[in-house]
């Protein structure tokens, strides 16, 4: 026969009535009031302020270029032996005289929209 379980119970107290003499006053004094409003309102000011100098940064933060961007190149077109491409990190137009690269965009093994690297 299994064993039954016992629960014990906290015995409950009576509760405890107080006089009125021992109560605290709830009133809000002019100085406690005066107080936490001064407080809230420095609070909003530097949340404010904060929202402030962030969208500033913002606005005057420009993203450095991608650091490998110097050697990627996509090709534009090819015209009077010379190759046409612009840089994929900045968008410079940039023209390259090398004749390995006309010939191979002539025949075809370059194409525009390619990326090569330099």
């Amino acid at each position: 026969m299994p064993r039954q379980r016992r629960y014990y119970r906290e015995e409950r107290r009576r509760p405890v009535y107080r006089d009125e003499e021992e109560w605290e006053d709830d009133d809000d004094e002019p100085e406690d009031l005066d107080r936490t409003v001064s407080k809230v309102s420095w609070g909003m000011l530097a949340v404010l302020s904060f929202g402030v100098m962030l969208s500033i940064a913002h606005s005057l933060y420009t993203p450095a270029a991608p650091l490998s961007s110097n050697d990627r190149y996509r090709v534009v077109s090819v015209s009077r032996g010379r190759l046409h491409a612009e840089e994929v990190g900045t968008g410079k137009r940039v023209s390259f005289d090398d004749q390995k690269l006309v010939k191979a965009a002539l025949d075809g093994s370059i194409k525009r929209g390619d990326v090569i690297r330099r």
